[in-house]
């Protein structure tokens, strides 16, 4: 990899931790009303979140231009047809669309989390690559166990559904952590990661940890998915764009605007649709993570096929 990309990536880490100081300190001094913290994770996830996602045009661009002469048409309509079915799985059944988008997040955040560190070809990858994203799942639930729970039920329009007891939630993510540590120190000792890299690697944990514990879940979750997740994805696809980090930035707002405005604009009308049948909260959440399991498949299911053909 780009060892200037890799600076910049590691650079996204410390930059995290004085966003995280300084909204810890405010978050200190100030009671913000819950509606405004819900409203502003739900402006930065359907814009900043969402951006690397809308990169997908290009990408599908790349994939179909010489294979097919209606490439577009064929690209957009089989991208919004798995969104739809994703909608249409998670109305019908919501507890298995939940497990499953928990599964494949999980694997998607710890291999974008990971990848520059470690060996793609190194056989226990996909287990690491679980095992790092499920972080974003265990720690809430650990932190906050009874508002993550809340959330869950809500994205299941259910009201009593416990997924994990506290008991097994602690057990689980000592266990995670255990086997995430030693694997590190493990392949370091044995030469296949750099000092750098298995500081990086901790370091990042740690700032993961801290966040879950400083805030609450939905506000957690969004500075790990806008300022971590999705601004190194950010960083990656300029670097490939163009090497010189702010001509590589600037062509990739202009080749994304359009499709994060029009996503922005989508979650946006649902919000004002949905918001006259409950709670702003409740609404919010539901369209922050049902709209981004929607956009998770064929965003993964691209990013898979960008890499591999």
């Amino acid at each position: 990899m780009n060892y200037n990309l890799k600076k910049n990536l590691n650079s996204v880490n410390i930059y995290f931790l004085f966003l995280i100081s300084i909204l810890a300190i405010i978050n200190f001094f100030l009671e913000i009303p819950s509606e405004y913290k819900y409203f502003f994770c739900f402006l930065l996830i359907a814009t900043i979140g969402v951006s690397h996602g809308a990169y997908d045009g290009k990408k599908g661009e790349k994939l179909f231009y010489n294979k097919f002469k209606n490439w577009r048409f064929i690209f957009y309509f089989t991208y919004f047809t798995l969104a739809i079915f994703v909608l249409i799985i998670w109305y019908i059944s919501p507890l298995v669309a939940l497990i499953t988008f928990l599964i494949v997040s999980s694997l998607h955040f710890g291999k974008e989390d990971l990848e520059i560190y470690l060996n793609k070809k190194y056989k226990h990858h996909l287990l690491i690559y679980f095992l790092k994203g499920s972080l974003i799942i265990l720690l809430p639930l650990f932190f906050n166990f009874e508002k993550t729970n809340l959330i869950f039920n809500t994205i299941l329009f259910s009201k009593n559904y416990v997924m994990l007891s506290n008991n097994n939630v602690k057990f689980i993510l000592i266990i995670n952590l255990s086997i995430q540590i030693l694997f590190y120190l493990f392949i370091f000792l044995k030469k296949k990661l750099k000092r750098n890299d298995l500081i990086a690697i901790i370091f990042e944990i740690y700032l993961i940890v801290i966040t879950f514990y400083l805030f609450n879940p939905i506000v957690a979750f969004t500075l790990y998915f806008c300022f971590m997740h999705s601004l190194k994805n950010i960083l990656h696809i300029s670097n490939e764009l163009d090497p010189k980090l702010f001509k590589g930035l600037k062509i990739f707002l202009k080749q994304s605007l359009f499709l994060t405005l029009l996503t922005f604009f989508i979650l946006f009308f649902c919000l004002l649709f949905l918001i006259n049948f409950t709670f702003f909260e409740n609404v919010a959440e539901k369209i922050i993570f049902i709209g981004l399991a929607c956009l998770t498949l064929p965003h993964i299911i691209l990013h898979y096929f960008s890499e591999n053909y």
